[in-house]
């Protein structure tokens, strides 16, 4: 007999009797099963400190420009390297917002403000101090200002540099209910997350008042200024109830109930919040939330299949961007002559601009995902092969395009309760089976892909098993 067994989602806070994945490691969840996560592939030197928060952002004459922020320093990348825009700073995690042809960056400390065409960097006079930015219609947006942890600020109509409050309807709102501004989110329709409770912020087209404030809900709130990230029109958050997105600034989802919430609140204390990044995969429609460590913890969660998985490896951080513009520098190293480039000058494969998530290695290095596969790891909860018979468990052939690497084990009980079993598969056999000898009443398969194996989709897996007595 055999029994084609397909590789469900990951869902570790249910019953390992449910069949569910309860490991889904270092690969993403696809439509047709799982794919494989890449090692970092560095693309910079290392920064000359932690990072603490990044940014990629295209000007309106479609080059790219890549700040990172460190504990003293604020940084622009460069053809590998990282000039310094601002030094001897003292503050903590850096948040971006682009208007126009200016990054306005917070952290804490004095608002700065970078010109993307100059490559230059300034504070940004009169501006309050502040922990988060967004831009909302034709305002810049700051939470936490001047150190009021219930302020809200934004600026003038249009323009990133007037601040004085009554002025070209620049103005500020205290939030004296729901606790602590712990995020802000932009677009047409701005959206506050406190720490009890989330609240819309809509433009009224009155001069003297220019937003109204409307509470979307008294009873959700965020509890990591680092986990809110936004992918559209949906924000994305950790609250003290689980994963969350709120579509449409209005209707609130429990993203992680049922899923992985309890898992992630048994691995991560409430102590590590705040160490957490979020940043958004566009290309794969992935959210991650990453907690920093050798090796760290990446949850991804993926949006459109509703499915979750994880990443671990050494990681300092996460964020989103775009491909990098390609200066005339590197283009002379690249093309020394200019007869010998294949193509224009002003040709848009040189000047950047395609959508990609970036991460921070153990030693401060930028990169992408895009290196040798990481080692991979699944853990598949108890299924019953023969029904209440014993099942004989004699092969398993892995549906998947993996032909090296490929290692099983097989947990076989009779009774859920009873200790583990562990038999162990021989080698992937050129035929794509895996012989094995394992016999039990529920089967739970544990599946590893070795580090650097090439492969691309892992679907589920066929067994060959004879059904036996009840005992």
């Amino acid at each position: 007999m055999s029994q084609y067994v397909a590789l469900p989602a990951y869902l570790p806070d249910q019953s390992p009797i449910s069949g569910a994945l309860t490991r889904a490691e270092n690969v993403y969840a696809a439509a047709d099963g799982y794919r494989p996560v890449g090692s970092i592939a560095t693309l910079s030197d290392a920064l000359p400190g932690d990072f603490a928060g990044g940014a990629s952002v295209i000007s309106t004459i479609g080059t790219s420009t890549m700040l990172v922020g460190t504990a003293s320093q604020l940084l622009r990348f460069s053809d590998g390297s990282w000039p310094v825009l601002a030094g001897g700073l003292t503050a903590g995690r850096w948040h971006f917002a682009q208007f126009g042809d200016h990054v306005v960056a917070v952290n804490g400390g004095q608002t700065r403000a970078v010109d993307l065409n100059l490559g230059t960097s300034a504070v940004l006079a009169g501006a309050p101090t502040g922990r988060s930015i967004a831009v909302v219609g034709d305002f810049v947006v700051i939470g936490q200002a001047d150190g009021d942890l219930l302020k809200v600020q934004w600026s003038a109509f249009n323009d990133h540099t007037g601040w004085t409050p009554g002025v070209n309807q620049s103005g500020y709102q205290p939030m004296l209910t729901g606790g602590e501004v712990m995020g802000l989110a932009g677009g047409e329709v701005g959206v506050i997350l406190q720490r009890q409770r989330i609240v819309r912020m809509e433009r009224t087209g009155d001069g003297e008042d220019a937003f109204s404030f409307a509470e979307v809900t008294p009873n959700v709130g965020c509890a990591s200024k680092g986990s809110v990230v936004q992918a559209g029109r949906s924000i994305y958050f950790l609250s003290d109830r689980g994963f969350m997105a709120l579509d449409d600034g209005q209707s609130i989802k429990p993203i992680g109930n049922e899923k992985v919430d309890r898992s992630f609140q048994a691995a991560v204390s409430r102590d590590e919040y705040e160490a957490i990044f979020a940043a958004i995969d566009p290309q794969n429609t992935l959210v991650l939330w990453c907690l920093p460590g050798n090796p760290g913890t990446i949850w991804c969660y993926n949006w459109v299949l509703d499915r979750w998985s994880t990443f671990r490896l050494a990681v300092k951080g996460i964020f989103s961007g775009f491909t990098a513009s390609t200066t005339l520098e590197a283009l002379d190293a690249l093309y020394p002559s200019v007869d010998a480039l294949p193509f224009s000058l002003d040709d848009q494969r040189f000047s950047g601009g395609a959508p990609r998530l970036y991460a921070v290695d153990g030693a401060n290095r930028i990169g992408t995902f895009t290196g040798p596969n990481l080692a991979a790891a699944i853990d598949q909860g108890f299924v019953a092969l023969a029904e209440e018979q014993r099942a004989r468990v004699q092969s398993v052939m892995p549906v998947g395009d993996m032909t090296d690497g490929v290692t099983l084990q097989l947990d076989c009980r009779m009774r859920l309760g009873d200790a583990a079993k562990l038999t162990e598969a021989a080698m992937l056999r050129p035929s794509g089976v895996l012989p094995v000898r394992a016999s039990g009443r529920y089967v739970a398969a544990r599946w590893h892909i070795a580090a650097g194996i090439e492969w691309n989709y892992f679907q589920g897996a066929r067994f060959a098993f004879e059904s036996g007595g009840a005992r």
